[in-house]
């Protein structure tokens, strides 16, 4: 097994995947890099460098925004009708999606029409999961953040 995390045999049958390949990489900084660095900062930037690209293999995996963009869509067009879901086309962007959603968050405070308790019971929730799912994919990425950071004076090289 070479310093990638490879044996030859892997090499020789076929290319090595996407996830492979980064895998290697994380365990060449890990294994390799990580134990010879000699500065608190060059150590941190190892530590969040990897976390970078646990990061990368966690939003290759699918396409989470794509599948959240889908399923926000539905929600804001299975509302009672409105003034902000009508501006909504056939494929919005995800900006004018997210403002829409918004803008329709902030119109239900309060109010107790049939828009308002929608808003409230379906696109809230959703939201809500969006939210978990987006801070859950990004993990790996905070979590390299964090621990690079931890005991490194701000000012460290």
């Amino acid at each position: 097994m070479n310093a990638a995390g490879y044996t030859s045999a892997m090499l020789e049958d076929r290319h090595p995947t996407q996830e492979e390949l980064i895998e290697g990489a994380i365990r060449t900084i890990e294994e390799i890099f990580l134990p010879e660095l000699q500065t608190s900062w060059a150590r941190a930037s190892a530590i969040q460098l990897a976390g970078l690209l646990r990061y990368t293999l966690a939003r290759q995996a699918s396409d989470l925004g794509e599948r959240q963009d889908a399923e926000l869509l539905d929600c804001l067009r299975g509302l009672p009708p409105n003034a902000v879901t009508s501006v909504l086309t056939h494929r919005p962007a995800r900006e004018a999606m997210r403002a829409a959603a918004g803008d329709l968050l902030a119109r239900s405070v309060g109010a107790g029409d049939e828009l308002a308790s929608a808003v409230r019971t379906e696109l809230r929730p959703l939201l809500t999961r969006h939210t978990a799912e987006d801070l859950a994919e990004a993990g790996p990425l905070l979590q390299g953040f964090m621990a690079g950071f931890r005991g490194v004076r701000a000012d460290a090289e």
